[in-house]
Formats: C-alpha cells, structure tokens, sequence
C-alpha cells in the first residue's frame, strides 16, 4: 500500500486529552495513520517530522475527534 497525504477536502482534526490539535497527515505503507501539529500544512513539512498515531498516545494520551475549531486548542 503507498503512503498517502489526506487531501483538503478531507481535513480530520484530532486532539489529546490536553486538547492540543493535530492534522492527519495521511498513512504509511502499512496503513497506520500519521499526524501533523494541526497549525501546520503537512503538504509543506518534512515527512520525517510526522508523528505516528502510536507515537502520540504513548507520549499525550489518546486521539480523540477534535471538539474545538482549527486552531482553539484548550491549552
């Protein structure tokens, strides 16, 4: 399976139990899901900075739809 970028029609925003935002960036060739801090344009950062979903809740807890608009973080 190729990697993939999530499209701008395709926005999905999640956040940690703190509330910070992430942007899923797209998946990997074994399609786990890879994030973005959500104020950044995953089409313009380096694919090596993307964080995995299990990277994510093993350090900030678990990935929940985000409740908050793009950029309202609760922290």
């Amino acid at each position: 399976m190729p990697n993939t970028t999530a499209t701008a029609t395709a926005i999905e925003i999640f956040q940690t139990p703190e509330g910070k935002q992430w942007l899923l960036a797209g998946t990997d060739s074994n399609g786990n899901r890879l994030f973005v801090p959500a104020h950044l344009d995953p089409t313009k950062v380096s694919r090596l900075a993307w964080a995995s979903e299990t990277f994510l809740r093993a350090e900030l807890g678990d990935l929940t739809a985000a409740t908050m608009p793009l950029g309202q973080d609760a922290a």
